[in-house]
């Protein structure tokens, strides 16, 4: 009586803690799966895409200020309301705007213009998943990080026989484990 009273609240706890999680274990799924590939160079930044142009621009004239040229070149790209900061140097300024920036080379007016398009849902999926937020949901974040554990125990008793943990069960465990651990090894 008390081996079936543990499996069924093994069971429960498993089932009931798997419905609750479902949706922060897709978010941080997926938000995993594009951290993974923006890590190996498949995207350029895991919150928005790029698109670049290469433009030439008038170049300033004696007398004008940095801050002047800025807005002026801004403008000539349609971006002048969303002017945030502007970087200059040696033969060239760098001039940031809402959502990209433009490099412009003073020597000969050759310009780069980067526009960035945030990618929505997977932004926010990435906010969650590096918990930027630091308020109530780092508890909340660390009652998944809880659960996840409670998941993973109680899924090895959920089923008996050659298929739970005392065969193949314990086969697949003993193979998750190891891979791990050999990529530690291995690149650690």
């Amino acid at each position: 009586m008390q081996r079936k009273t543990l499996r069924r609240w093994n069971n429960a706890l498993h089932r009931d803690l798997g419905y609750f999680f479902f949706g922060m274990t897709l978010i941080y799924a997926l938000s995993g799966i594009i951290l993974n590939h923006f890590k190996s160079g498949d995207f350029t930044h895991p919150d928005y895409s790029k698109r670049y142009e290469q433009l030439t621009l008038a170049l300033p004239t004696d007398g004008i200020d940095d801050k002047t040229y800025a807005l002026k070149s801004l403008a000539q790209v349609h971006e002048e309301k969303n002017f945030k900061s502007f970087v200059s140097g040696t033969g060239y300024i760098q001039i940031f705007f809402t959502n990209g920036s433009l490099y412009i080379d003073l020597n000969t007016g050759k310009a780069e213009l980067e526009e960035k398009t945030p990618r929505y849902v997977l932004k926010e999926f990435n906010l969650l998943h590096y918990n930027n937020i630091k308020s109530w949901f780092t508890w909340f974040s660390d009652a998944y990080a809880v659960a996840m554990i409670l998941l993973a125990v109680t899924g090895l008793f959920v089923l008996r026989g050659k298929n739970g943990i005392k065969w193949r069960g314990a086969l697949l465990a003993i193979i998750g484990i190891i891979i791990p651990a050999i990529i530690i090894i291995l690149y650690a």
